[in-house]
């Protein structure tokens, strides 16, 4: 059977938006992150941030409105989530490239949302029903993966294909790094307590091979893009025939059959991936150290009928989506976004995944704005000061406004490279940065 989803325990409290009310507040977020499990530091991180978070609040026009403060603990995060009845932040301080205009008489008032923003992990807005929702997640520390490739025991050909226990996934991503130790995975993958704890949540899934004594001849993993869509990593061989990575996938797809799955991706393809399971959706680029920029493809297999859904997209793009779409032969309703003179917000935010092992960032929109492009801009010269090359952006086609961000995307040197089908919401439509350094 498919990994379940554990149930995520949570606590709550309602209170008041008032300076009087911040030791409770502070007092509810760190007991409630150490009853999680957060060590010392991280519980004191996501502590600090609600602080900055809460007099933010209190200093400004929300100041008297009603509060939910939930915390909510999973094996590998905690997340603090604030709900008021309206939004009364100023969304700007959330960018990465965000720096605050400082004089020597005061401090500015957004100081304190950056600096919630810099001392948890992941940041997410919602705004649904009339209520502004703003999710703050600290990750569990984890040891680093140790960057020394990991001698595995030579196993006899595979005859038996099972779920791992937590020490023998430990041992599959740890011999990962012998394979390829520059192959692009997900950031995850450089801590493998992280990943076992994951597993342990419902998040990920395990399949290895091991020989009639035991020793591990390969393996492989994935997780839920979204209800309707799974990724899948591998598969990775230890000394073992072809035949063995062809088993592996076969017992995937058997454990998805049983599931609401519509389809299969992967996107960090193996020497060792066999032929016919997969169709390729397209290919981004690379950057390798050679300076050269190789495509790497990405790979989808369809595990039942896809019965269609509805995507979303700027006149600009509209020929490139419809003209994908016809070639994957994937049935849309495509509907093309127009504007009708209403109001936008002043200022758009992005988050930004880093994987800096394999020198990616992926960014995502979580508000839209009228600055979209010089956002963008900031965000590509600040990520390519840092020497980070291999720069993504993920627009999901089933939730309307992100598609306002195309324009900015194509000025600021982004191209449309692939379509993930039910990636997200709706289908999920990657964009590459191939403009070059921008000055």
């Amino acid at each position: 059977m498919e990994p379940q989803v554990a149930k995520i325990p949570a606590t709550r409290l309602a209170i008041s938006i008032n300076r009087c009310f911040l030791p409770l507040c502070t007092g509810f977020v760190e007991q409630s992150a150490r009853a999680f499990g957060l060590g010392d530091s991280e519980a004191l991180s996501l502590t600090l941030a609600a602080e900055e978070i809460f007099n933010y609040l209190a200093d400004g026009p929300a100041c008297g409105q009603n509060l939910d403060i939930a915390c909510l603990g999973n094996t590998f995060q905690v997340a603090t989530v604030f709900t008021l009845p309206t939004n009364t932040l100023n969304l700007r301080a959330f960018n990465f490239t965000f720096r605050p205009a400082l004089n020597e008489d005061q401090l500015p008032a957004d100081l304190g949302l950056l600096i919630a923003s810099r001392t948890v992990d992941h940041l997410q807005f919602d705004l649904k029903a009339g209520k502004f929702r703003l999710t703050l997640s600290k990750d569990k520390a984890y040891p680093a993966l140790e960057h020394k490739p990991l001698l595995m025991p030579r196993a006899e050909p595979a005859v038996t294909f099972r779920r791992p226990d937590p020490a023998e996934l430990l041992l599959l991503l740890n011999g990962l790094m012998g394979l390829s130790p520059g192959r692009r995975l997900p950031p995850e993958f450089a801590q493998p307590g992280k990943v076992v704890d994951m597993a342990g949540a419902g998040l990920y899934g395990a399949l290895i091979a091991v020989d009639p004594a035991g020793r591990l001849g390969g393996g492989l993993l994935w997780r839920r893009l979204s209800d309707q869509m799974v990724e899948c990593f591998g598969p990775y061989l230890f000394g073992q025939p072809a035949a063995t990575a062809r088993s592996l996938l076969d017992h995937l797809l058997g454990v998805l059959a049983k599931t609401p799955a519509v389809g299969l991706l992967n996107r960090y393809p193996t020497p060792d991936l066999p032929s016919g399971y997969f169709e390729v959706l397209g290919a981004w680029g690379h950057h390798a150290r050679d300076g050269s920029l190789p495509e790497i493809p990405v790979h989808y297999r369809s595990l039942e009928e896809d019965t269609g859904a509805v995507a979303w997209t700027h006149p600009a793009l509209r020929a490139f989506i419809a003209k994908e779409y016809e070639r994957l032969a994937f049935a849309r309703d495509l509907i093309t976004l127009s504007a009708a003179g209403e109001r936008i917000s002043p200022y758009s935010v992005l988050t930004t995944e880093f994987n800096r092992p394999a020198g990616v960032v992926t960014l995502r929109p979580i508000w839209w704005g009228e600055d979209a492009e010089c956002n963008l801009r900031e965000h590509v010269r600040v990520l390519r000061q840092e020497g980070l090359r291999d720069l993504f952006f993920e627009q999901d086609l089933g939730r309307s406004w992100q598609s306002h961000f195309t324009p900015a995307l194509l000025a600021a040197g982004f191209s449309p490279m692939v379509i993930l089908p039910h990636g997200g919401h709706g289908d999920l439509l990657m964009f590459e940065h191939r403009g070059g350094d921008l000055p």
